[in-house]
């Protein structure tokens, strides 16, 4: 292997941008797999040595103002950079003008920002985990600040080499407030971080880094590859369906980083656990190099689909044979697994009202899921049951099931609520509970009351003794709640750390420091019918 280092490639506007070279030992010019990073080209890992010892020339570059780059980092501000690197490429002795892209998270918004600038000789990208919205899935979801995601991790890029932030004392941080001054409890100062406080609604700020919002001008094929517990779970699905086409999606039962068969409580399997690098050079080398290895005639769409722990190949994403099945919350008196609430397939008509009170001194913390979790360590297939135990926690239990249920597509929740409070947060959580008890979080979604009306615009303040009918996304999944298991929904006010505290005010959530006390409403009846819209994907052994 030849290499050359930290090689200067010249932006449009005159800014270098440092990149580190291999080539194979043998041959003259190549094609070329580049990753655009921000998290330092030093490392050289071994599925990049697989790369090269394939044919490909590989090409890590550090993002504007990282490392051994000039210029000035610009939080994914990446669209320019990506397309002139690819024209210089095209232009160096080595290169046979065929390139590739390849990265995950950060790495995989690269691919797709040069991806939109249709730079010559750009003829495929691979990106992995990454979302599809900044607000609706990145530092906001839904609306809700990701707060966890949000500190740590612009801490942790801050500077040209990146800051260490394993000293800060995220248990006092992450309840600083007002949330504006967050960056400078920490000891930082993060201007970046102070500005998407500021766009704290669906506004042309968000829409100017939205992959979706470019998705028409993305014409060369991609393979998106995620995770159902990683925290773009819907966002790589949402991005397969709107990129150029041919495309294809890999989604396991994996977090961030998509390398295990388990995580949180959950094993599953040593199948769950892939060659992605081979699938990645088989997809670059079917576009890239233009070897017919027959992956374009494969099913598009690969999904794990847990409980039953296999893989599938689909056709289309959402399914066709989806039957969208609504779940019903009934019962009374749901505070907590030891409540009596219940889920039904057939609504409780007679109308019922649960009430909890949710205080910001006392969030219920986070437990897993899908989400990055930075500050708080937990994510995945997490049970539940020790925030089940909080009055706080509204908790709706099915019967037991004689037969397979399969969730397959993305799961939403429509609740009729009420506060005391002009502004504060509903959550909805999925649960598998397994015969032993263990109470698995499936998906959840998070909704600001504030964003009722349209995630672009503020809804007028919320009145005690009104009822509200809010609409939650909560992802999607592939799950199938085995006979024996039992469907489980939680409906509360707080996930924190992962995402900051509604403080019930209804004042500026980011500068606003004044905490009040919010009693929450949830009706369920043949009138106001709160419900889970489960994606139910109909099987012989399936009867509702």
């Amino acid at each position: 292997m030849r290499q050359l280092i930290n090689v200067m490639i010249p932006m449009r506007d005159g800014v270098g941008l440092s990149a580190d070279i291999r080539l194979p030992e043998t041959g003259e010019r190549f094609s070329v797999l580049l990753m655009r990073t921000p998290y330092g080209n030093q490392d050289f890992v071994e599925n990049e040595r697989r790369y090269v010892e394939h044919g490909y020339a590989v090409v890590k570059q550090d993002c504007r103002g990282k490392y051994d780059s000039d210029g000035k980092f610009d939080h994914f501000n990446e669209a320019s950079d990506g397309a002139d690197t690819a024209a210089w490429l095209r232009q160096q002795p080595w290169c046979d003008g065929r390139i590739g892209m390849y990265g995950g998270s950060y790495c995989g918004y690269t691919q797709y920002a040069a991806a939109w600038e249709k730079p010559s000789g750009l003829l495929a990208i691979t990106p992995g985990v990454m979302g599809h919205d900044r607000f609706l899935d990145g530092f906001y979801r839904s609306g809700a600040f990701c707060l966890d995601l949000a500190i740590a991790w612009g801490s942790g890029v801050d500077g040209r080499c990146g800051q260490p932030n394993v000293t800060a004392d995220w248990q006092k941080i992450l309840r600083h407030l007002p949330l504006s001054t967050i960056d400078q409890a920490a000891g930082y100062n993060l201007p970046w971080l102070r500005k998407i406080l500021r766009h704290s609604t669906h506004d042309e700020y968000w829409r100017n880094f939205s992959i979706t919002s470019h998705a028409g001008d993305i014409a060369i094929p991609c393979l998106h590859i995620g995770g159902w517990y990683d925290l773009y779970s819907d966002g790589v699905l949402h991005n397969y369906e709107s990129a150029g086409k041919p495309s294809k999606v890999i989604i396991g039962p994996w977090t961030h980083s998509c390398t295990t068969a388990s995580s949180g409580n959950i094993d599953y399997g040593k199948d769950a656990d892939i060659d992605l690098d081979l699938v990645r050079l088989r997809w670059l080398d079917r576009w890239v190099k233009g070897v017919d290895n027959g992956i374009d005639r494969e099913p598009p769409v690969r999904i794990f689909v847990m409980g039953e722990n296999v893989w599938r190949d689909e056709n289309e994403w959402p399914l066709a044979r989806t039957k969208h099945t609504p779940i019903y919350l009934c019962g009374k008196n749901a505070n907590s697994l030891f409540g009596e609430g219940r889920l039904s397939f057939a609504p409780d008509y007679e109308t019922t009202v649960d009430e909890y009170a949710y205080n910001p001194e006392n969030p219920v913390p986070s437990l897993g899921g899908a989400c990055l979790q930075v500050c708080n360590g937990s994510h995945g297939p997490t049970d539940h049951r020790p925030i089940e135990r909080r009055d706080d926690v509204l908790v709706y239990t099915s019967d037991v099931l004689e037969k397979p249920l399969e969730v397959t597509g993305y799961v939403n929740a429509k609740l009729f609520v009420g506060s005391d409070a002009p502004d504060t947060d509903f959550i909805a959580r999925l649960c598998d509970v397994y015969p032993d008890g263990r109470s698995i979080i499936i998906c959840d979604g998070i909704l600001p009351a504030r964003l009722r009306e349209g995630l672009d615009k503020f809804a007028p303040p919320m009145k005690s003794g009104e009822v509200y009918e809010i609409d939650l996304n909560l992802a999607a999944t592939s799950n199938v709640f085995l006979p024996g298991h039992r469907l489980r929904v939680e409906v509360t006010s707080s996930c924190f750390p992962r995402f900051a505290r509604n403080l019930n005010n209804g004042e500026d959530f980011a500068t606003s420091t004044e905490i009040r006390l919010a009693r929450q409403k949830i009706w369920h009846s043949g009138k106001y019918p709160s419900q889970i819209l489960l994606p139910v994907i109909p099987r012989q052994a399936v009867k509702i």
